[in-house]
């Protein structure tokens, strides 16, 4: 048993060898660049709006522009994705990004800045859905799962690094400067585009489809039109992880403003850095799960996961409980964005990752969207105590959801 355990490993050591090119390397690269530089911009927004004369209704309207825009561009990208380049298309949204932060550190007033987001929601839009279509064109789909893991992991390191490096740069340097620097970050993403190869994603692809891989040609009524667009049956999915997104968007959004509600001896400002720890950790460990265990078998544990972390928020008293929330919040959430955009990817089928990835995406956005206004009605309208209670509802929800769209099958 020893010596078979050992010839497991190492084989499995060389099957992660297998699809880890140079060419995915360098795609998860640019993509630690450039969503530590949106991570970066997205958490100083609100007080260089504030900064520049906004009141608090046009920064709160300036900040969600970003993800209106996004939101409203990712079919579009989705299908764009399927078809155009990968290469000149990554590189056409970063120049749209590096634009957009070039607007930032010259802004005079809040229009600008506006005017700058609605750019910066177009690049973003693209970007997300055109890497990730551009990686699971590259990785073998016996292997999605762990490399959308691994894709997550760098995710989740550029969203715990680039807040932090954020809000340092601007209190040494200012607003101007920190957007420059978020600028430069763009740059070097888009050189690291510049040496990747999408020729073989091509090929992939287009082999996968010949051999029957593909998903069969919608009709020609609506139902054809909207699938030229999303994915139809990823929307259960998305939907899903939409109601995974409202609860963890809604604390980023006002977990600093509840614990000071309820004057809690926390230092929340560890929250999220013990969540990204949590995160990378729990996506090594689990690796080799992604691609064994079902979509049914990760929404269950997830959803528990969630109501864990909540409950645990809820009854919050120090930062022990804290972090046991930021544990349960990363084994809720953050598995289940890499859980949900595999399943997507699986789908939507070879050929149409894109689509697959730009539903998905779909989901997140609206979740990113909604998360910070049922939040602030709940904030404005309910008990502090009950702030986390009720947006436990969201799991079950979620439960519903996928048990009612029979379509969301079993992924493995």
């Amino acid at each position: 048993m020893p010596a078979m355990a050992r010839r497991q490993r190492i084989t499995e050591r060389a099957n992660e060898r297998g699809f880890m090119t140079v060419d995915i390397a360098l795609i998860m690269a640019a993509a630690f660049f450039y969503m530590a530089g949106t991570m970066m911009g997205t958490t100083l927004i609100v007080g260089y709006s504030h900064s520049l004369g906004a009141s608090a209704t046009l920064a709160g309207t300036i900040a969600g522009t970003m993800n209106i825009v996004s939101l409203l561009c990712r079919p579009w990208a989705g299908r764009l994705s399927d078809h155009a380049p990968l290469r000149r298309f990554a590189m056409v949204a970063i120049m749209l990004l590096i634009v957009a932060n070039a607007g930032y550190a010259a802004s005079p007033d809040a229009t600008s800045i506006l005017a700058a987001r609605i750019v910066n929601g177009i690049g973003f839009s693209g970007l997300s859905v055109c890497l990730a279509a551009w990686l699971t064109a590259l990785i073998p789909l016996d292997h999605i799962g762990k490399g959308m893991g691994y894709y997550g992991m760098v995710n989740a390191l550029a969203m715990a690094l680039g807040p932090a490096a954020g809000i340092r740069l601007r209190s040494q340097f200012g607003y101007h400067v920190t957007f420059a620097v978020v600028a430069a970050a763009m740059i070097i993403a888009l050189v690291l585009v510049s040496f990747a190869h999408d020729d073989m994603a091509r090929r992939n692809a287009a082999t996968a489809s010949t051999a029957g891989a593909a998903m069969p040609q919608a009709d020609t009524g609506l139902r054809g039109f909207v699938e030229r667009t999303i994915s139809v049956r990823v929307i259960p999915v998305a939907f899903v992880f939409m109601l995974f997104a409202i609860p963890y968007c809604a604390t980023q959004s006002y977990i600093v403003t509840y614990v000071e509600a309820r004057r809690l001896p926390v230092d929340v400002g560890l929250f999220f850095p013990l969540y990204a720890v949590a995160l990378l950790v729990l996506r090594v460990a689990m690796r080799n799960l992604f691609d064994r265990r079902s979509f049914r078998w990760f929404l269950w544990l997830c959803a528990a996961c969630m109501m864990v972390s909540l409950g645990a928020l809820t009854v919050m008293r120090g930062n022990g409980v804290m972090l046991v929330a930021a544990v349960f919040m990363a084994a809720s959430y953050g598995i289940m964005s890499s859980v949900s955009q595999s399943a997507a990817v699986r789908l939507a089928g070879s050929g149409h990752g894109g689509r697959g990835n730009g539903t998905y995406y779909i989901g997140l956005d609206l979740g990113m969207a909604l998360g910070p206004i049922i939040g602030g009605v709940l904030y404005e309208r309910v008990d502090p105590a009950w702030f986390y209670p009720m947006l436990m509802i969201a799991m079950p929800a979620a439960v519903i959801v996928y048990l009612v769209a029979g379509r969301a099958r079993e992924q493995r």
